[in-house]
């Protein structure tokens, strides 16, 4: 008597405007390992997609000061010494002007920090690749990738007798199904961890669905200057899909 075991690997995934893909997009061309009677899938490494741009995040810029303590730019070629260009808001224009940095020290503050390229973080998530898939019931990952003085800091720059320094202290990711959680960097993912849940940052799907993740991180930029001192705090947001899909693993034998 001979038996033949068969293992067949299906991926359904059910999401609005895409076709059910074929089990090779969950396991491309040198991410499946055969075994006996059957195949295990690992995630791929290949470069994530470009993600989506970040939501503007900054505080407002404050209001022009009164024209006796200001000179708007342009209207003379040697400002008062000592006085530092700064951006503020007449109505819904932006405009620079030049002041005496003492008389509002906190208004500079503002204008320091328009200056840092601050960005959202570049998510970090599993499984890796523009068209990786993740599956229900197995553990993703969640980090700051590649993290920088422009996406979690600390960044610092002074001018004018005032002093700057932000950085990031905690991302809050949201999931798209409902769950939100607060992290820190989190822990990149690495080959040979195998399916284990991430130490510190990470989620486990239990039904299958495209999924806005949506990664925002929390900023504090402090300053101070001529006996003063203050912060300003907001955040910067970034989001990327991330389709989730069922892996069902069907047994048949015969004769």
């Amino acid at each position: 008597m001979r038996r033949l075991l068969a293992v067949l690997i299906v991926a359904l995934l059910s999401v609005a405007s895409s076709a059910v893909p074929a089990w090779a997009v969950l396991c491309p061309p040198g991410c499946g390992t055969s075994e006996i009677g059957g195949v295990t899938c690992r995630v791929c490494d290949h470069k994530p997609g470009k993600p989506s741009p970040g939501k503007p995040g900054k505080p407002d810029l404050p209001a022009c000061p009164p024209s006796k303590d200001a000179v708007p730019e342009g209207a003379t070629d040697n400002p008062p010494k000592g006085w530092v260009l700064v951006r503020c808001m007449e109505g819904s224009l932006v405009l620079l002007f030049w002041v005496e940095p003492r008389v509002n020290p906190r208004q500079l503050a503002r204008s320091l920090l328009d200056e840092m390229d601050l960005t959202p973080i570049d998510i970090g998530i599993t499984p890796k690749g523009p068209d990786a898939m993740a599956l229900v019931g197995l553990p993703v990952w969640l980090w700051v990738d590649d993290p920088s003085s422009a996406t979690w800091g600390p960044m610092s720059i002074s001018a004018g007798g005032v002093t700057m320094t932000a950085k990031a202290h905690k991302v809050v990711w949201d999931l798209g199904d409902g769950t939100k959680m607060s992290c820190g960097k989190g822990t990149e993912w690495t080959y040979g961890v195998g399916e284990k849940p991430s130490p510190t940052c990470g989620h486990t799907y239990t039904k299958q669905g495209r999924y806005t993740v949506e990664a925002s991180s929390y900023w504090t930029a402090g300053w101070s200057g001529y006996g003063q001192s203050g912060s300003f705090s907001f955040q910067l947001t970034r989001a990327q899909r991330l389709d989730v899909g069922e892996l069902q693993v069907i047994v048949t034998s015969g004769r």
